[in-house]
């Protein structure tokens, strides 16, 4: 700002007996502001870029004076100084509709951070997975050689599954934390249709869940006369998996069960296992992201997959409960209605 019109806009600023600012438009950097401003807003003010961004003209600062803490709400216009465009804001104690103002202004920046966040998480899963995808292919293709050429043995085989069950358990993550981003920004599209539960899990069970080195199965139980729910079939693939999964995962000799009950309104599926076992004091917070169970030891896992298994359920319209007794073993249970209900 030109020194022979500083003086003016100084005399002109602090004439006034509300909080004034000046503010460059495009760098929102406060240029001036007057006494009134500097007393409740401090001198740091000046010189730097505002902390919020105005939405249709207005914002609102904290201000501090005399240990009391408060806010101001800002109305700013357009005005031309020396033929350039600077903003003119001039602010009033916060009011009662200032204050939820407030409150949207701290929601749009919390909504901004999230959107930042899971953009971050979308980017650096898809980053990984490249060079995941790649390992996994190297080592097909090292081991189908190696069979070919009669140079396999039990130490190569050994280390060529502990390499592949690791890139598993890395793309596994990969997969839970980028789900989880999508659920947070609120980016995950839901396709109810109608799905025949017992055609699913007969399938999973086949896919993912035979020839386990520790010879254990997946026990099935079906009771009652089936019929179809309406869920996302993609969503309740995931909540399946992991909860057989985990049957498996938490427990060593019995085989994990899953009982499938066509009641006369819904459909209950319970996955049952006879492991570990879930401490009580553990159960109000299972279902909280990333929280893990304080006698999983060492066993592999993020402690994401119970709670974009609760989420799913619910965005289902299902109900998810646990029932489980320490060293004894496990029971989650799960209900949806049918089609037609």
């Amino acid at each position: 700002m030109k020194s022979q019109y500083y003086i003016k806009v100084n005399q002109l600023l602090n004439g006034i007996k509300a909080p004034v600012l000046i503010i460059d438009p495009d760098a929102m950097v406060v240029e001036k502001a007057n006494k009134t401003a500097i007393a409740q807003l401090g001198e740091a003010l000046v010189g730097n870029p505002l902390q919020v961004m105005p939405v249709n003209g207005s914002f609102i600062l904290a201000a501090g004076s005399n240990g009391k803490k408060s806010h101001i709400d800002f109305k700013s216009s357009r005005v031309h100084i020396h033929r350039k465009v600077y903003l003119l804001a001039i602010g009033q104690p916060v009011a009662r509709q200032a204050a939820l103002r407030l409150q949207l202004q701290h929601l749009e920046k919390e909504r901004n951070l999230q959107e930042m966040k899971a953009n971050f998480i979308s980017m650096t899963s898809h980053e990984f997975r490249t060079p995941l995808t790649a390992i996994a292919s190297a080592i097909d293709l090292v081991e189908g050689r190696m069979q070919r050429e009669g140079a396999i043995d039990d130490f190569y085989r050994r280390n060529i599954a502990k390499i592949s069950h690791e890139v598993f358990n890395l793309n596994t993550m990969l997969d839970e934390i980028l789900t989880l981003s999508k659920i947070v920004s609120n980016n995950y599209e839901i396709n109810k249709m109608p799905v025949d539960v017992r055609k699913m899990v007969d399938f999973l069970k086949h896919q993912y869940f035979t020839d386990r080195r520790d010879d254990r199965k997946l026990e099935v139980k079906i009771s009652g006369t089936p019929r179809k729910v309406i869920v996302d079939k993609d969503q309740l693939s995931k909540i399946l998996v992991n909860l057989i999964g985990n049957a498996f995962k938490y427990s060593d000799k019995k085989n994990p069960v899953l009982r499938l009950r066509y009641h006369k309104r819904k459909c209950e599926i319970r996955v049952a296992d006879h492991g570990i076992g879930i401490p009580e004091k553990d159960i109000p917070n299972l279902f909280n992201s990333f929280y893990r169970g304080s006698n999983v030891d060492g066993r592999e896992g993020t402690g994401l997959g119970l709670s974009i298994v609760k989420t799913f359920v619910e965005m289902n319209g299902g109900k998810i409960t646990v029932d489980s007794e320490e060293n004894k073993g496990t029971t989650f249970s799960i209900t949806f209605r049918y089609e037609d209900e």
